[in-house]
């Protein structure tokens, strides 16, 4: 049996390699007082039809969830599926605001706010440094030149992010 990756999937994984690769090839920020990007944390899926794509992530390709949210109705707000240690799928319903496809991809970074600071320097907009409420994470966004949105957020003790990334040589 052969099998076939739907166009968004085939897209992100596109996506991943490639900036995993760059990351690598040389595009990290060092140095601890300008903070530095670890690497791919994650990158968040609109799905149209979010039960089924839950059951494609999980049953199908084999991810475990690693996090999921509900909102007060107890409606899906969001699953995190998780592909390595420390590289997740996240996973958001489409909403007439919210059509689906690609939404944004997080980058792990150390020392955060530091980051966000030097690429404020660096002339970058950068919306952020907070906290999530929901998860612990500490988080910025900006657009790449392309639109594309980009997270940068740090997995800190006590973040759900760190907790199932902690877990997984458990598992």
């Amino acid at each position: 049996m052969k099998l076939t990756l739907p166009k968004t999937l085939s897209a992100v994984l596109f996506l991943a390699i490639g900036l995993t690769a760059g990351i690598a090839v040389g595009t990290k920020l060092h140095a601890d007082e300008k903070g530095e990007i670890l690497g791919i944390n994650h990158i968040a899926i609109v799905a149209e039809d979010f039960e089924k794509s839950v059951s494609y992530y999980r049953d199908t390709l084999g991810f475990p969830l690693a996090i999921e949210y509900k909102d007060d109705k107890g409606n899906p707000a969001f699953s995190y599926f998780q592909v390595s240690k420390s590289t997740f799928i996240e996973l958001v319903p489409a909403t007439a605001n919210r059509p689906a496809g690609l939404e944004h991809f997080g980058l792990e970074t150390s020392g955060t706010e530091s980051l966000l600071a030097h690429l404020r320097e660096l002339g970058l907009d950068i919306n952020g440094p907070r906290i999530s409420t929901l998860t612990g994470i500490h988080i910025g966004t900006t657009k790449d030149l392309d639109g594309v949105n980009i997270e940068f957020i740090g997995t800190v003790p006590g973040s759900v992010h760190r907790k199932a990334i902690d877990d997984w040589d458990l598992k």
